[in-house]
């Protein structure tokens, strides 16, 4: 047995585990970027509140139209950003930690190094079965992933009727 087995094992290890939780980060991605955008609307809302309390002339303050300025700019941004198209995707973060865990102690004996790479491989499939098992799952049964409200109106279109906005 040779380290390049061990290496491309490896690869393959990486490879699934970078595919199993890229929906997962991304999705993460999403919600705070949700709550980042709420936070920030809050922030706007209120300093277009205090400027409304207060008078004319301290609502023409250059600062606090600066402020609103750079919190709408904020939130647009926000709204554009996909999660999905970064680069920090495609890597696992600690990717390092698991290579100096598979590449030690290499001077084993040759069956604990076929076991090792055994133990690898059945990980890597393990992982891209799991990945593919939780794809199927959400394909053939939709509705765990939805909220209350889209339940709702997708039960009120099967029987023909719609619900009021």
């Amino acid at each position: 047995m040779s380290s390049s087995q061990i290496l491309s094992t490896y690869k393959q290890l990486i490879r699934s585990l970078v595919k199993s939780s890229k929906r997962s980060r991304i999705t993460q991605m999403q919600e705070n970027n949700k709550k980042q955008m709420a936070l920030l609307t809050y922030k706007k809302i209120g300093l277009m509140r205090q400027q409304a309390s207060n008078n004319a002339a301290v609502s023409k303050n250059p600062h606090s139209v600066r402020e609103l300025h750079e919190l709408t700019k904020k939130i647009e941004e926000l709204k554009s950003s996909n999660p999905g198209s970064l680069k920090t995707l495609h890597f696992y973060n600690n990717s390092s930690r698991l290579r100096q865990i598979i590449f030690q102690d290499l001077s084993s004996s040759e069956t604990a190094l076929n076991k090792r790479l055994q133990h690898l491989r059945d990980f890597a499939g393990f992982v891209k079965n799991q990945l593919e098992f939780e794809q199927l799952v959400e394909r053939y049964n939709p509705g765990l992933k939805m909220d209350q409200e889209e339940k709702v109106k997708r039960t009120a279109a099967k029987v023909g009727l719609q619900v009021p906005a």
